[in-house]
Protein backbone atom coordinates (compact mmCIF):
# COMPACT_ATOMS: atom_id res chain seq x y z
CA UNK A 1 0.00 0.00 0.00
CA UNK A 2 3.02 2.38 1.04
CA UNK A 3 4.47 1.99 -1.93
CA UNK A 4 1.54 1.82 -4.59
CA UNK A 5 0.87 5.63 -2.43
CA UNK A 6 4.76 6.96 -3.33
CA UNK A 7 4.08 5.79 -7.31
CA UNK A 8 0.75 7.03 -7.64
CA UNK A 9 1.97 10.87 -5.71
CA UNK A 10 5.02 11.08 -7.82
CA UNK A 11 3.59 10.41 -11.37
CA UNK A 12 3.64 13.11 -14.16
CA UNK A 13 0.26 15.05 -14.48
CA UNK A 14 -1.67 14.74 -17.42
CA UNK A 15 -4.13 17.16 -19.08
CA UNK A 16 -6.75 15.81 -17.79
CA UNK A 17 -5.64 16.66 -14.71
CA UNK A 18 -6.08 20.59 -15.84
CA UNK A 19 -9.67 22.29 -16.28
CA UNK A 20 -8.63 24.09 -19.37
CA UNK A 21 -6.17 23.72 -22.82
CA UNK A 22 -5.43 25.73 -25.69
CA UNK A 23 -3.49 24.59 -28.46
CA UNK A 24 -0.17 26.36 -29.41
CA UNK A 25 1.30 26.50 -33.13
CA UNK A 26 4.26 27.58 -33.35
CA UNK A 27 4.88 30.09 -36.00
CA UNK A 28 8.50 28.97 -37.43
CA UNK A 29 11.09 26.09 -36.36
CA UNK A 30 13.16 27.17 -33.42
CA UNK A 31 14.94 25.92 -30.59
CA UNK A 32 12.47 28.16 -28.34
CA UNK A 33 9.17 29.46 -28.58
CA UNK A 34 7.34 32.23 -27.34
CA UNK A 35 3.76 33.73 -27.00
CA UNK A 36 2.19 36.60 -24.91
CA UNK A 37 0.44 34.54 -21.89
CA UNK A 38 -2.88 34.02 -23.40
CA UNK A 39 -6.15 35.91 -21.30
CA UNK A 40 -8.10 33.05 -20.00
CA UNK A 41 -5.04 31.93 -18.12
CA UNK A 42 -5.57 34.83 -15.89
CA UNK A 43 -8.73 34.01 -14.85
CA UNK A 44 -8.54 29.95 -14.76
CA UNK A 45 -5.42 29.58 -12.94
CA UNK A 46 -5.24 29.01 -9.06
CA UNK A 47 -1.87 30.03 -8.22
CA UNK A 48 -0.21 33.45 -8.48
CA UNK A 49 2.67 32.03 -10.03
CA UNK A 50 1.10 29.96 -12.32
CA UNK A 51 2.42 26.79 -11.00
CA UNK A 52 -0.43 25.18 -12.24
CA UNK A 53 0.03 25.51 -15.76
CA UNK A 54 1.80 22.78 -18.13
CA UNK A 55 2.75 22.66 -21.61
CA UNK A 56 2.18 19.16 -23.61
CA UNK A 57 3.72 18.00 -26.47
CA UNK A 58 1.57 16.37 -29.41
CA UNK A 59 2.51 12.94 -27.68
CA UNK A 60 1.34 13.87 -24.31
CA UNK A 61 4.73 14.78 -22.90
CA UNK A 62 5.50 17.20 -20.74
CA UNK A 63 7.62 20.03 -22.16
CA UNK A 64 9.38 22.66 -19.90
CA UNK A 65 8.34 26.34 -19.94
CA UNK A 66 9.63 29.90 -18.55
CA UNK A 67 7.92 33.01 -17.30
CA UNK A 68 9.53 36.04 -19.15
CA UNK A 69 8.82 39.56 -17.98
CA UNK A 70 8.90 42.49 -20.05
CA UNK A 71 11.31 45.20 -18.91
CA UNK A 72 10.82 48.91 -18.95
CA UNK A 73 13.13 50.25 -21.04
CA UNK A 74 15.36 53.17 -19.76
CA UNK A 75 17.06 55.59 -22.19
CA UNK A 76 19.49 58.33 -21.01
CA UNK A 77 19.29 61.76 -22.83
CA UNK A 78 21.60 64.73 -22.38
CA UNK A 79 20.05 68.44 -22.04
CA UNK A 80 22.40 71.31 -22.82
CA UNK A 81 22.03 74.35 -20.81
CA UNK A 82 23.89 78.12 -21.97
CA UNK A 83 25.56 79.38 -18.69
CA UNK A 84 27.13 83.10 -18.52
CA UNK A 85 31.08 83.03 -18.71
CA UNK A 86 33.31 85.58 -16.73
CA UNK A 87 36.70 86.01 -18.21
CA UNK A 88 39.91 86.43 -15.44
CA UNK A 89 42.91 88.35 -16.65
CA UNK A 90 45.98 87.02 -15.80
CA UNK A 91 47.16 87.68 -12.24
CA UNK A 92 50.72 89.89 -12.72
CA UNK A 93 54.02 87.50 -12.97
CA UNK A 94 56.86 88.47 -9.94
CA UNK A 95 59.88 90.43 -11.63
CA UNK A 96 62.27 87.23 -10.87
CA UNK A 97 60.22 85.27 -13.88
CA UNK A 98 60.64 88.18 -16.30
CA UNK A 99 63.09 88.05 -18.76
CA UNK A 100 66.33 89.60 -18.34
CA UNK A 101 69.69 88.93 -18.89
CA UNK A 102 73.14 87.69 -16.68
CA UNK A 103 76.77 88.25 -17.56
CA UNK A 104 79.75 87.01 -15.54
CA UNK A 105 83.31 88.05 -15.86
CA UNK A 106 86.04 85.67 -13.79
CA UNK A 107 89.75 86.88 -12.88
CA UNK A 108 91.56 84.04 -15.31
CA UNK A 109 89.44 86.36 -18.50
CA UNK A 110 86.51 83.44 -18.37
CA UNK A 111 83.77 85.59 -19.90
CA UNK A 112 80.04 84.77 -19.94
CA UNK A 113 77.02 85.70 -21.49
CA UNK A 114 73.10 84.87 -20.92
CA UNK A 115 70.31 86.55 -22.18
CA UNK A 116 66.68 85.79 -21.71
CA UNK A 117 64.26 86.71 -23.95
CA UNK A 118 61.28 89.11 -22.90
CA UNK A 119 58.70 86.96 -21.91
CA UNK A 120 56.07 89.74 -23.16
CA UNK A 121 56.74 88.64 -26.73
CA UNK A 122 55.65 85.09 -25.85
CA UNK A 123 53.10 85.38 -23.30
CA UNK A 124 49.93 88.14 -23.53
CA UNK A 125 49.65 90.69 -21.47
CA UNK A 126 46.01 91.22 -22.12
CA UNK A 127 43.05 89.23 -22.73
CA UNK A 128 41.30 86.43 -20.23
CA UNK A 129 42.85 83.20 -19.08
CA UNK A 130 40.85 82.22 -16.71
CA UNK A 131 36.69 81.65 -17.14
CA UNK A 132 34.31 81.55 -14.09
CA UNK A 133 30.82 79.63 -15.13
CA UNK A 134 27.82 80.97 -13.45
CA UNK A 135 25.37 77.64 -13.35
CA UNK A 136 23.14 79.03 -10.62
CA UNK A 137 20.55 79.03 -13.08
CA UNK A 138 20.12 74.95 -13.24
CA UNK A 139 18.70 73.31 -10.62
CA UNK A 140 19.05 69.69 -11.52
CA UNK A 141 22.68 68.02 -11.05
CA UNK A 142 25.52 68.85 -14.23
CA UNK A 143 27.27 65.72 -15.49
CA UNK A 144 29.57 67.73 -17.83
CA UNK A 145 30.45 71.03 -19.89
CA UNK A 146 31.24 71.50 -23.03
CA UNK A 147 33.43 74.27 -24.51
CA UNK A 148 33.49 76.20 -27.31
CA UNK A 149 37.22 77.14 -27.57
CA UNK A 150 39.16 78.24 -29.68
CA UNK A 151 43.19 78.50 -28.84
CA UNK A 152 46.85 77.79 -30.77
CA UNK A 153 50.30 77.51 -29.40
CA UNK A 154 52.67 79.44 -30.64
CA UNK A 155 54.35 75.51 -31.74
CA UNK A 156 51.02 75.70 -33.78
CA UNK A 157 49.32 73.03 -31.96
CA UNK A 158 45.23 73.13 -31.14
CA UNK A 159 45.73 71.57 -27.71
CA UNK A 160 45.30 73.27 -24.08
CA UNK A 161 45.42 70.91 -20.83
CA UNK A 162 43.19 73.19 -18.19
CA UNK A 163 41.66 72.19 -14.44
CA UNK A 164 38.36 72.61 -13.43
CA UNK A 165 37.63 73.69 -9.88
CA UNK A 166 34.40 74.82 -8.13
CA UNK A 167 32.82 76.80 -5.50
CA UNK A 168 29.86 77.46 -3.41
CA UNK A 169 30.28 81.24 -2.64
CA UNK A 170 33.68 82.16 -5.10
CA UNK A 171 35.70 82.09 -2.15
CA UNK A 172 36.47 78.53 -0.97
CA UNK A 173 37.53 76.75 -4.96
CA UNK A 174 38.14 72.66 -4.93
CA UNK A 175 39.54 70.56 -7.78
CA UNK A 176 36.88 68.55 -9.47
CA UNK A 177 38.63 67.87 -12.70
CA UNK A 178 42.50 67.39 -11.92
CA UNK A 179 43.35 67.49 -15.66
CA UNK A 180 41.68 67.57 -18.98
CA UNK A 181 43.09 68.26 -22.38
CA UNK A 182 41.31 70.28 -25.18
CA UNK A 183 42.59 68.69 -28.45
CA UNK A 184 41.55 69.46 -32.16
CA UNK A 185 43.14 67.59 -35.00
CA UNK A 186 42.59 68.09 -38.92
CA UNK A 187 40.39 70.83 -38.62
CA UNK A 188 37.71 69.92 -36.51
CA UNK A 189 37.30 66.34 -38.06
CA UNK A 190 38.50 64.95 -34.03
CA UNK A 191 38.01 67.53 -31.42
CA UNK A 192 37.75 66.90 -28.08
CA UNK A 193 35.23 70.18 -26.57
CA UNK A 194 32.96 67.98 -23.90
CA UNK A 195 34.56 67.27 -20.25
CA UNK A 196 32.77 65.01 -17.72
CA UNK A 197 32.39 66.06 -14.24
CA UNK A 198 30.99 64.10 -11.49
CA UNK A 199 27.11 64.30 -11.34
CA UNK A 200 26.36 66.95 -8.74
CA UNK A 201 24.89 70.20 -8.49
CA UNK A 202 27.05 73.06 -8.96
CA UNK A 203 27.00 76.81 -8.65
CA UNK A 204 30.25 78.15 -9.64
CA UNK A 205 32.95 76.07 -11.79
CA UNK A 206 36.44 77.93 -12.77
CA UNK A 207 38.10 76.50 -15.99
CA UNK A 208 41.78 77.19 -15.48
CA UNK A 209 44.23 76.46 -18.64
CA UNK A 210 47.84 75.09 -17.43
CA UNK A 211 49.20 77.24 -20.84
CA UNK A 212 49.75 80.38 -19.47
CA UNK A 213 50.19 81.76 -23.13
CA UNK A 214 46.34 80.93 -23.66
CA UNK A 215 44.42 84.04 -23.82
CA UNK A 216 40.71 84.45 -24.63
CA UNK A 217 40.29 80.62 -25.13
CA UNK A 218 36.75 80.40 -24.42
CA UNK A 219 33.84 81.74 -26.87
CA UNK A 220 30.98 79.90 -24.99
CA UNK A 221 30.02 77.34 -22.51
CA UNK A 222 27.14 74.66 -22.06
CA UNK A 223 26.38 72.84 -18.88
CA UNK A 224 24.94 69.34 -19.57
CA UNK A 225 22.49 67.63 -18.01
CA UNK A 226 21.39 63.91 -17.71
CA UNK A 227 17.66 63.09 -18.17
CA UNK A 228 16.65 59.66 -18.22
CA UNK A 229 13.32 58.23 -19.80
CA UNK A 230 11.10 55.51 -19.11
CA UNK A 231 9.48 53.24 -21.43
CA UNK A 232 7.25 51.06 -19.56
CA UNK A 233 5.50 48.08 -20.11
CA UNK A 234 2.18 48.48 -20.94
CA UNK A 235 -0.09 47.39 -18.40
CA UNK A 236 -3.01 44.79 -19.02
CA UNK A 237 -6.15 46.59 -16.68
CA UNK A 238 -8.99 44.59 -15.15
CA UNK A 239 -11.95 45.67 -13.11
CA UNK A 240 -12.15 44.06 -9.65
CA UNK A 241 -15.53 42.66 -9.09
CA UNK A 242 -17.10 44.14 -6.03
CA UNK A 243 -18.64 41.70 -3.61
CA UNK A 244 -20.83 44.12 -1.88
CA UNK A 245 -19.91 46.97 1.59
CA UNK A 246 -18.12 47.15 4.06
CA UNK A 247 -18.30 47.93 7.61
CA UNK A 248 -18.60 51.79 6.94
CA UNK A 249 -21.57 53.27 4.53
CA UNK A 250 -19.17 54.18 2.13
CA UNK A 251 -16.62 51.57 2.19
CA UNK A 252 -17.01 49.04 -1.02
CA UNK A 253 -14.88 45.45 -0.72
CA UNK A 254 -13.51 43.87 -3.96
CA UNK A 255 -12.27 40.48 -4.93
CA UNK A 256 -9.84 39.85 -7.71
CA UNK A 257 -9.65 36.88 -9.37
CA UNK A 258 -6.33 37.01 -11.23
CA UNK A 259 -3.50 35.41 -9.72
CA UNK A 260 -1.14 38.13 -10.52
CA UNK A 261 1.31 40.93 -9.51
CA UNK A 262 -0.76 44.20 -9.59
CA UNK A 263 2.04 46.83 -10.38
CA UNK A 264 -0.88 50.12 -10.43
CA UNK A 265 -4.33 50.80 -9.52
CA UNK A 266 -6.90 53.43 -10.49
CA UNK A 267 -10.59 54.31 -9.59
CA UNK A 268 -14.18 55.19 -11.49
CA UNK A 269 -15.68 57.47 -9.92
CA UNK A 270 -19.92 57.81 -10.82
CA UNK A 271 -18.89 60.87 -12.68
CA UNK A 272 -16.71 63.51 -14.07
CA UNK A 273 -15.07 66.59 -11.85
CA UNK A 274 -15.45 65.21 -8.46
CA UNK A 275 -13.04 65.05 -5.78
CA UNK A 276 -12.87 62.85 -3.11
CA UNK A 277 -10.48 61.87 -0.12
CA UNK A 278 -10.24 57.82 0.07
CA UNK A 279 -8.14 55.22 1.65
CA UNK A 280 -7.11 52.04 -0.30
CA UNK A 281 -6.40 49.14 1.49
CA UNK A 282 -5.86 45.11 0.26
CA UNK A 283 -5.16 41.82 2.23
CA UNK A 284 -4.12 38.13 1.47
CA UNK A 285 -7.11 36.30 2.44
CA UNK A 286 -10.43 37.07 5.45
CA UNK A 287 -8.37 36.70 8.29
CA UNK A 288 -5.70 38.93 7.75
CA UNK A 289 -5.20 42.30 8.60
CA UNK A 290 -5.49 45.41 5.67
CA UNK A 291 -2.72 46.56 4.41
CA UNK A 292 -2.96 50.26 3.63
CA UNK A 293 -2.32 51.12 -0.30
CA UNK A 294 -3.35 54.99 -0.63
CA UNK A 295 -4.60 57.59 1.45
CA UNK A 296 -5.39 60.85 -0.04
CA UNK A 297 -7.40 62.70 -2.61
CA UNK A 298 -8.37 61.56 -5.86
CA UNK A 299 -10.25 64.11 -8.75
CA UNK A 300 -11.75 62.21 -11.74
CA UNK A 301 -11.38 63.99 -15.01
CA UNK A 302 -13.05 66.39 -17.14
CA UNK A 303 -14.92 64.55 -19.69
CA UNK A 304 -14.82 61.40 -17.76
CA UNK A 305 -14.94 59.76 -14.43
CA UNK A 306 -11.68 57.75 -14.40
CA UNK A 307 -8.88 59.25 -12.40
CA UNK A 308 -4.97 58.76 -13.18
CA UNK A 309 -3.49 55.45 -12.95
CA UNK A 310 -0.88 55.59 -9.40
CA UNK A 311 1.65 53.08 -8.81
CA UNK A 312 2.21 50.66 -6.12
CA UNK A 313 4.05 48.12 -4.06
CA UNK A 314 3.13 45.24 -6.45
CA UNK A 315 1.12 42.63 -4.97
CA UNK A 316 -1.21 39.57 -5.62
CA UNK A 317 -3.58 40.44 -2.57
CA UNK A 318 -7.07 39.13 -3.82
CA UNK A 319 -9.17 40.96 -1.29
CA UNK A 320 -9.46 45.49 -1.57
CA UNK A 321 -11.69 47.75 -0.04
CA UNK A 322 -11.98 51.35 -0.83
CA UNK A 323 -13.11 53.91 1.92
CA UNK A 324 -14.51 57.28 0.98
CA UNK A 325 -13.47 59.54 3.59
CA UNK A 326 -14.63 62.57 2.37
CA UNK A 327 -16.74 63.85 -0.55
CA UNK A 328 -19.29 61.12 -0.71
CA UNK A 329 -22.02 63.32 -0.88
CA UNK A 330 -21.11 63.91 -4.42
CA UNK A 331 -21.64 60.36 -5.44
CA UNK A 332 -25.65 60.29 -5.12
CA UNK A 333 -25.29 56.79 -3.53
CA UNK A 334 -23.57 55.20 -6.74
CA UNK A 335 -20.53 53.18 -6.11
CA UNK A 336 -16.81 53.54 -7.16
CA UNK A 337 -15.50 51.17 -9.43
CA UNK A 338 -11.50 49.60 -8.87
CA UNK A 339 -9.35 48.69 -11.33
CA UNK A 340 -5.40 46.80 -11.09
CA UNK A 341 -3.26 47.20 -13.79
CA UNK A 342 -1.07 44.03 -14.24
CA UNK A 343 2.10 43.47 -16.49
CA UNK A 344 2.06 41.32 -19.30
CA UNK A 345 3.09 37.98 -18.96
CA UNK A 346 5.42 36.23 -21.90
CA UNK A 347 5.18 32.53 -22.24
CA UNK A 348 8.13 30.49 -23.65
CA UNK A 349 8.92 27.12 -23.66
CA UNK A 350 11.43 24.31 -25.36
CA UNK A 351 11.17 23.06 -28.88
CA UNK A 352 10.54 19.40 -27.43
CA UNK A 353 8.70 16.80 -28.97
CA UNK A 354 6.35 17.75 -31.82
CA UNK A 355 3.40 20.14 -31.68
CA UNK A 356 0.92 21.78 -31.93
CA UNK A 357 1.56 22.23 -27.98
CA UNK A 358 -1.31 21.97 -25.25
CA UNK A 359 -1.07 24.60 -23.28
CA UNK A 360 -3.41 23.08 -19.91
CA UNK A 361 -4.13 25.21 -16.91
CA UNK A 362 -6.50 25.77 -13.42
CA UNK A 363 -5.88 22.71 -11.38
CA UNK A 364 -5.73 22.05 -7.62
CA UNK A 365 -4.41 18.92 -8.02
CA UNK A 366 -1.32 19.13 -9.54
CA UNK A 367 2.27 20.56 -7.52
CA UNK A 368 3.84 23.47 -8.42
CA UNK A 369 5.67 23.50 -11.86
CA UNK A 370 9.27 23.67 -11.97
CA UNK A 371 9.54 26.69 -14.45
CA UNK A 372 13.19 27.07 -15.97
CA UNK A 373 14.97 30.75 -16.02
CA UNK A 374 13.92 32.85 -19.25
CA UNK A 375 17.39 32.56 -19.77
CA UNK A 376 17.60 29.32 -20.78
CA UNK A 377 15.13 30.18 -24.32
CA UNK A 378 17.69 31.76 -25.84
CA UNK A 379 18.26 35.66 -27.39
CA UNK A 380 15.72 35.18 -30.00
CA UNK A 381 12.96 32.84 -29.24
CA UNK A 382 10.93 31.98 -32.38
CA UNK A 383 7.19 32.91 -32.21
CA UNK A 384 4.29 31.24 -31.20
CA UNK A 385 0.46 31.95 -31.10
CA UNK A 386 -2.31 30.62 -29.24
CA UNK A 387 -5.43 29.13 -30.94
CA UNK A 388 -7.96 30.79 -28.99
CA UNK A 389 -10.90 29.35 -31.09
CA UNK A 390 -9.97 25.91 -30.41
CA UNK A 391 -10.05 26.50 -26.19
CA UNK A 392 -11.45 23.60 -24.95
CA UNK A 393 -12.28 21.85 -21.80
CA UNK A 394 -10.29 19.12 -20.35
CA UNK A 395 -10.75 18.16 -16.33
CA UNK A 396 -13.55 20.66 -15.68
CA UNK A 397 -14.49 22.48 -12.62
CA UNK A 398 -13.73 19.25 -10.56
CA UNK A 399 -10.25 19.82 -11.10
CA UNK A 400 -10.53 23.20 -9.84
CA UNK A 401 -11.85 21.81 -6.18
CA UNK A 402 -9.48 21.12 -3.13
CA UNK A 403 -8.66 17.43 -3.24
CA UNK A 404 -10.21 15.67 -0.52
CA UNK A 405 -8.17 14.85 2.55
CA UNK A 406 -5.42 11.80 1.57
CA UNK A 407 -6.32 8.94 3.38
CA UNK A 408 -3.38 8.54 5.72
CA UNK A 409 -2.24 5.07 4.86
CA UNK A 410 1.22 5.13 7.14
CA UNK A 411 -1.22 5.44 10.36
CA UNK A 412 -3.34 3.09 8.70
CA UNK A 413 -0.83 0.40 8.68
CA UNK A 414 0.49 1.55 12.07
CA UNK A 415 -2.90 1.11 14.41
CA UNK A 416 -3.15 -1.80 12.38
CA UNK A 417 -0.48 -3.88 13.26
CA UNK A 418 -0.54 -1.91 17.15
CA UNK A 419 -4.42 -3.78 16.91
CA UNK A 420 -2.97 -7.04 15.70
CA UNK A 421 -0.31 -7.06 18.70
CA UNK A 422 -3.08 -6.45 21.27
CA UNK A 423 -5.32 -8.97 19.78
CA UNK A 424 -2.42 -11.73 19.90
CA UNK A 425 -1.59 -10.93 23.61
CA UNK A 426 -4.86 -11.44 24.30
CA UNK A 427 -5.11 -14.55 22.85
CA UNK A 428 -1.19 -16.20 24.44
CA UNK A 429 -3.14 -14.45 27.93
CA UNK A 430 -6.34 -16.35 27.11
CA UNK A 431 -4.15 -19.76 26.24
CA UNK A 432 -2.15 -19.34 29.51
CA UNK A 433 -4.93 -18.77 31.79
CA UNK A 434 -6.61 -22.25 30.14
CA UNK A 435 -3.45 -24.28 30.79
CA UNK A 436 -3.10 -23.15 34.53
CA UNK A 437 -6.76 -23.88 34.57
CA UNK A 438 -5.99 -27.41 33.78
CA UNK A 439 -3.57 -28.13 36.29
Amino acid sequence: MALGFSLGSGAAPMPDDFAEGIPIVPVREGRAYQLPLPEPVYGVSTRADFGDLRLFSRAGDVVQHAFCHPRDQHQENTVSHPVVLHGLPPGRRPDEQLGGQLAIDTADGLSMRWQRSDPNQDIPASGAFEYIVDAREVEQPLSGIRLDWQWRSPEGREELPIRIAASEDLDQWHTVVTRTTLLRLDGEKLETAAVALPEQRYRFLRLIPEDERARDWLRQARVLTTHTEVDAVPLIWSEVERTGSGEGPLESVFRSARPAFARQWRLTLPGPNRVLSVRLSSRADDTAAWRERYLGSVASAAGSGEIEARNMTPTTDPLWRVQVLSGGESLAGEPVSLHLGYPPLQLGFLAQGEGPFLLAYGSRRVPPAQVLDCDALGVEPAPARAEMEQRRELGGKAVLQPLPEPIPARRIVLWGVLILGAVLVVVMAVGLLRKLDNR
